[in-house]
């Protein structure tokens, strides 16, 4: 199971699960996240489950603006609506989350580990490059 964790200067602070569906983030009390900071929109974004079509492997998560005042990021882009990756960042006004997805994660292709040529030093290559 997901899971968002709020960050304060890279120190966890509170954790919510995807425990549903479609989870609320917002400044109203009603959301199942509630930020209480004016730069968030009332019902600001949602993070939606989109079940697998496979059953072997794990349901994706989305986020989606809902026509916030200040918008909603993931990692450093504006987004309307951006499927969530393991580890990425999102913020919400002034609030950052991590989101946490350990299923997905197992689905990340392992690095490559090489050797460089100064003595100790070790680096991964993408093998994109």
């Amino acid at each position: 199971m997901a899971r968002i964790v709020q960050l304060l200067d890279g120190v966890t602070t509170a954790q919510f699960e995807i425990d549903k569906p479609e989870i609320r983030i917002g400044r109203s009390p009603e959301c199942d996240v509630y930020i209480d900071d004016p730069s968030v929109s009332n019902v600001h974004c949602v993070i939606e489950t989109v079940p697998p079509a496979e059953e072997t492997r794990p349901p994706e998560y989305h986020i989606r603006d809902l026509g916030s005042t200040n918008g909603t990021y993931v990692n450093i882009d504006r987004v309307e609506q951006s499927r969530l990756m393991n580890e990425d960042v999102i913020r919400v006004g002034l609030k950052s989350f991590k989101f946490i997805d350990e299923q997905s994660a197992q689905y990340v292709k392992t690095a490559r580990i090489k050797k460089s040529w100064i003595p100790g030093v070790y680096y991964t290559k993408d093998s994109k490059t």
